[in-house]
């Protein structure tokens, strides 16, 4: 009986010295993966609310104004209000929100701490932001590709180990009266090349057509 319990605890302190160490190691990597995917939603957040930013402020740009308690500057001609400034979005001219967004979001990230562990900040930045103008719909959207590091080595590289992620962020503009103002704009420069006239005898022409068609 002696004999076999002596096998026993050997047996027990075989597993415990090979199992433990295996479990003491899944444990802290899992540590290490919930850290990074929380340095992940942590990036995320801040892209999302800087694009959420750049279409607020693509819709109303007195926006600035109004935040910093600048109201009384917003008098006519204090302010470049960006009359049709969607349709010059169109064709380029929303770069001012596409630098606001993208330093935004290089300066809320790049100033994030490495989370629970050392060493675990994100980095290897690549980011593009875009003004996807539109005469019906635009929108504000943001790429994002970094790397998060672990503070691990494998055997053998200089390298730690590190995941890559990637963020894609779009946030739809919508202003109703910026829009009637476009459609009103292309009517005027119709009307004042003739093609609206143009256009207004051809649809007559094929409403006759059809009236005389069905009618007969």
């Amino acid at each position: 009986m002696k004999k076999l319990i002596k096998e026993d605890c050997g047996a027990l302190a075989v597993e415990a010295t090979i199992v433990f160490p295996v479990c003491l190691l899944i444990i802290i990597l899992l540590l290490y993966l919930g850290n990074v995917y929380y340095q992940k939603a942590r990036v995320e957040a801040c892209v999302t609310e800087a694009v959420l930013d750049g279409a607020a402020y693509s819709v109303d740009p007195l926006l600035e104004f109004i935040e910093a308690g600048k109201i009384e500057q917003t008098a006519l001609g204090a302010v470049d209000y960006k009359p049709y400034r969607y349709i010059g979005g169109m064709f380029g001219g929303m770069k001012d929100i596409e630098e606001r967004v993208r330093s935004v979001i290089l300066g809320r990230v790049g100033n994030l701490d490495t989370g629970l562990f050392s060493n675990m900040k994100p980095g290897r930045f690549k980011l593009t932001v875009s003004y996807n103008g539109g005469f019906l719909a635009s929108s504000v959207s943001a790429d994002l590709e970094y790397r998060i590091e672990l503070p691990i080595r494998l055997l053998g590289e200089k390298e730690r180990v590190s995941m890559k992620f990637q963020t894609h962020t779009e946030v739809p503009v919508s202003d109703s009266p910026e829009f009637v103002r476009n459609v009103n704009l292309v009517e005027d420069l119709l009307e004042v090349t003739g093609v609206k006239a143009k256009i207004t005898e051809k649809v007559k022409e094929l409403k006759g057509f059809f009236d005389k068609l069905f009618h007969k």
